[in-house]
């Protein structure tokens, strides 16, 4: 049996979380030292974040292995500024306004009737009949 305690080493890093859990942490942590206990967030972090750095890892890999390939390489990624738009004819979704959206007309719209029983309003049936 060892005397010392064997301590890793560790690194203070600072983390945006939620403020709901952050609440729910602090709260828990409390009610432990009521009981004399001591609340170990440090090991679920540490397992947590193991497992988001071999999700990391391997989403990494799998696109560094695309750019070896020659699929995809980082400029391709992100299109610059002075890049023409990506459909010719068409204008980059950055520059587009709301009354650049496509709305069909009345004629491109098909109507299907669910009940018999019910009268179509008058614009739909007129367009509906042609």
């Amino acid at each position: 049996m060892s005397v010392f305690k064997q301590d890793k080493e560790v690194k203070r890093m600072i983390f945006n979380v939620d403020s709901d859990i952050a609440d729910q942490i602090d709260s828990l942590r409390e009610e432990a030292r009521r009981y004399g206990k001591r609340l170990d967030v440090d090991t679920a972090v540490n397992k947590g974040l193991e497992k988001f750095l071999k999700k990391a890892e391997k989403k990494l890999e799998e696109m560094r292995h695309e750019a070896k390939a020659g699929k995809r390489l980082p400029a391709d990624i992100m299109p610059r500024p002075d890049d023409a738009p990506a459909l010719p004819g068409e204008k980059a979704l950055a520059e587009k306004t709301p009354s650049d959206i496509a709305v069909p007309a009345p004629s491109q719209v098909a109507v299907k009737v669910k009940d018999k029983d019910e009268p179509l309003p008058e614009g739909v049936a007129a367009s509906a009949k042609k």
